[in-house]
């Protein structure tokens, strides 16, 4: 009370409390929604990329690869949410770089670009593709969209900005009639709005890259030297000694030796953001012996019955009974059908008709699952591939039969298809000749209709017959097609098989045995060190990942899968302490996985210290090496020869093939810096070398008939060191500029 009747009486002091109480609270609500904003993905350079953004550039782009090379898998969806990350970074970085360097690109450029792509420059690119030098993935923009045009017109720009024009009045009109036309429609336009929306960015990245490549350059004496390294063969006699012919355990070492070490090569230690040293147990959970007895037995049971019986109905009973993964429609397929299930496709030309193969447990897929098989081939038949046929559709069985009448006697289909235009507008038929593929066969099904001329498929209609099928509408309701079949031609067997197919997959119990095993290690070693000492005995594998940063943690997330690798990394990378060791969880794309995550270190600044458990012992490593070399050194520097270095203890002598010094370069770069100093016959001294300690003498020195012409070989070195500098595939160049940005990914949370 004495306090507020203090302030009351003091209205300035009064003011200045609230008004710091109000600016506290504004700068925490601040701070608060800066920090904590859920639906940003990742930030770059202080520019936000939220989930949603992320997630439609993902979107776009599986909806291309879809439309490009047809369906794709989870871990290809899981490849494509990376390439999309890496291209998103990869774009930010040389945006930054291109602006500073002001370069940009025109709509004259991008207009060029799809010009370029005409029917010469698709044949190669597909040619590359069928050699396997070149993915569809590989392909600039602008092919992709050529080749998408080539699905629904002339792959042309005039044909793109006709089909972009008209692409929403085709959607509607198809909407209707026919969806599945229409949906097809929409996303091949999807798929080009997309691919143009990469175009500028493909074109400024390769001109930072070219501009780059065009600043390195050459000089006459440095490409002297590159053409006679690589013009220069030599001859070898070489004593090396291995720097393992030492034991570790012959090596004293201080700590101040590593600290030393450390600030020799401390940039090797550079971190851009805050990483993890993290442990895992990653237990996956398999059938025992016992789920795959019972698996098997329900399997054999399935073929047994098989084998009893021989009319498709009755198989088809059998199979409605059973557990299989692929349904039985009594429909005959073509064999590639099968292709998929390579030991049925390879069986069916040796199998008789009824016969069963045995229950098989079938090696594992791409997704890591393995099943059992049993299969009965039911039936085989030669029928048509192609069929050229005139079609109309009507809704009674009594007009169906006035238009057979009417054909029979003479009248074209399609002119009298003219006379229902609401039939045509309702089913989309107009009694036109057309091919279609008829790589299957369906039975007719028994006692439907007992017409002389009713059928349920086109494929069971003879040529040159005039006839009706039947058919059931989104209505549900029966429909009639008047069918009048030319000609068909490509006639091909069709198997008719029912395939009994089950993973072989672990019981509940199973699952349950396993995760309270885990439960009882976890219980009786609680800290990271009990858990490293135990695991092996508990038959438990310590998987180390040191040096983890939220973006390389995704690779694992994505081999693991499931909600719970999502929700072990947000623990690990929110929650956790150093030294805390997380609940189980369950996880896997098939919730067959167990994981726990032990966080041994967080690193934070701009490197990893040098006691780090980890960079410990790289440096222990590098530090024994070095004294490994100077002992080794010290033994043989009175060694004169070559026929004393042959007498050193534990020199391994060899005569080495004609080498030209570049390739001595990449694997030894000391050594070959020696012999190109030294001359023939001449013998080197010991030299210290990444492996080991050498001592070379040069029997014979070689030059090529190669003739030097300076502007090539300029050229080449400059492109030589472009490599060198950037690496090939520009990685170097991204890891360099990447140190440079400032990059939060916060991709594990979603």
């Amino acid at each position: 009370m004495a306090a507020l009747q203090t302030l009351r009486n003091k209205p300035a002091l009064l003011m200045s409390v609230i008004g710091g109480a109000l600016l506290l609270f504004i700068v925490t609500l601040t701070d608060l929604n800066s920090c904590s904003n859920p639906n940003i993905e990742a930030e770059v350079n202080g520019q936000e990329l939220t989930y949603q953004d992320f997630e439609q550039q993902v979107q776009d782009e599986e909806n291309l690869q879809t439309m490009l090379q047809g369906s794709i898998t989870d871990d290809q969806k899981d490849q494509i949410r990376e390439t999309v990350w890496r291209t998103y970074i990869a774009n930010e970085m040389v945006s930054k770089e291109a602006d500073a360097l002001g370069l940009s690109v025109t709509k004259e450029e991008i207009q060029n670009a799809l010009s370029s792509v005409n029917m010469n420059a698709l044949g190669y690119y597909m040619q590359m593709i069928q050699q396997g030098q070149m993915s569809v993935a590989q392909l600039p923009y602008a092919a992709k969209i050529m080749i998408l045009m080539s699905m629904v017109g002339q792959p042309t720009v005039e044909g793109y900005k006709q089909f972009i024009k008209t692409a929403d009045q085709q959607i509607a009109q198809s909407q209707k009639q026919n969806p599945e036309m229409a949906e097809a429609i929409a996303k091949i336009k999807r798929a080009c709005l997309y691919c143009e929306k990469r175009i500028p960015q493909e074109l400024l990245s390769q001109k930072y890259y070219t501009l780059l490549e065009c600043g390195m350059s050459s000089n006459p004496i440095s490409a002297q030297m590159a053409f006679e390294e690589n013009n220069t063969s030599y001859d070898l006699e070489m004593a090396s000694i291995p720097y393992s012919s030492i034991e570790d355990k012959d090596i004293k070492f201080t700590d101040n030796d590593l600290k030393n070490k450390y600030e020799e090569i401390k940039p090797l230690f550079r971190i851009n953001s805050e990483t993890r040293d993290m442990k895992f147990i990653n237990v996956v959970v398999t059938p025992s012996t016992k789920d795959q007895e019972t698996i098997m037995a329900s399997v054999k049971s399935i073929e047994d019955s098989l084998k009893k019986v021989s009319d498709a109905k009755a198989v088809e009973n059998i199979m409605k009974s059973s557990k299989t993964d692929i349904s039985y429609n009594n429909v005959f397929l073509a064999k590639e059908a099968f292709n998929e299930l390579s030991s049925i496709s390879s069986a069916l030309d040796s199998m008789s008709i009824g016969a069963v193969s045995p229950a098989t447990v079938e090696p594992r897929d791409r997704n890591g699952i393995q099943y059992v098989n049993t299969f009965k081939l039911v039936g085989k038949k030669s029928t048509p591939d192609s069929m050229q046929v005139c079609q109309f559709a009507v809704d009674s069985k009594q007009l169906a039969d006035s238009l057979i009448t009417a054909v029979k006697g003479g009248d074209a289909l399609n002119t009298l298809a003219k006379k229902y235009p609401a039939l045509i507008q309702k089913y989309n038929a107009q009694g036109d000749t057309t091919w279609i593929e008829t790589k299957y066969y369906v039975n007719a099904k028994a006692g439907k209709d007992s017409t002389a001329n009713q059928y349920d498929n086109i494929c069971q209609i003879p040529a040159g017959t005039t006839t009706y099928y039947t058919q059931t509408g989104p209505d549900g309701k029966t429909f009639y097609v008047v069918a009048s079949v030319i000609s068909t031609k490509a006639s091909s067997d069709k198997y008719n098989v029912a395939i009994m197919r089950t993973p072989m997959k672990f019981s509940t119990e199973t699952y349950n045995n396993q995760r309270r095993q885990l439960f009882e290690f976890l219980a009786k070693n609680k800290t990271i060190d009990a858990i490293e000492k135990n695991a092996p005995k508990a038959g438990y594998t310590i998987i180390e990942q040191p040096n983890l940063s939220t973006t390389n943690a995704m690779d694992i997330r994505y081999n693991i899968g499931g909600e719970g690798a999502k929700q072990a990394f947000i623990w690990a990378f929110d929650e956790a302490e150093a030294g805390n060791v997380s609940p189980v969880y369950e996880c896997g794309k098939n919730n067959d996985q167990l994981l726990v995550v032990c966080v041994d270190a967080i690193n934070e600044g701009k490197y990893r210290e040098w006691d780090n458990a980890n960079v410990r012992q790289t440096l222990e490593m590098l530090v024994k090496q070095d004294k490994k070399a100077e002992k080794i050194m010290s033994q043989t520097k009175n060694v004169k020869n070559f026929t004393a270095a042959k007498s050193v203890k534990g020199a391994q002598v060899q005569t080495m093939p004609t080498m030209s010094l570049a390739q001595i370069t990449q694997s030894e770069p000391a050594l070959a810096g020696v012999i190109q100093r030294i001359g023939k016959g001449k013998f080197s001294g010991a030299v210290k070398g990444i492996t080991s300690i050498y001592m070379v003498q040069i029997t014979n020195k070689t030059t090529g008939s190669a003739t030097f012409k300076q502007k090539e070989a300029m050229a080449a070195d400059a492109q030589n060191s472009f490599g060198q500098l950037f690496g090939r595939d520009g990685n170097t160049l991204f890891r360099a500029l990447q140190n440079k940005m400032k990059i939060m990914d916060k991709r594990y949370k979603f």
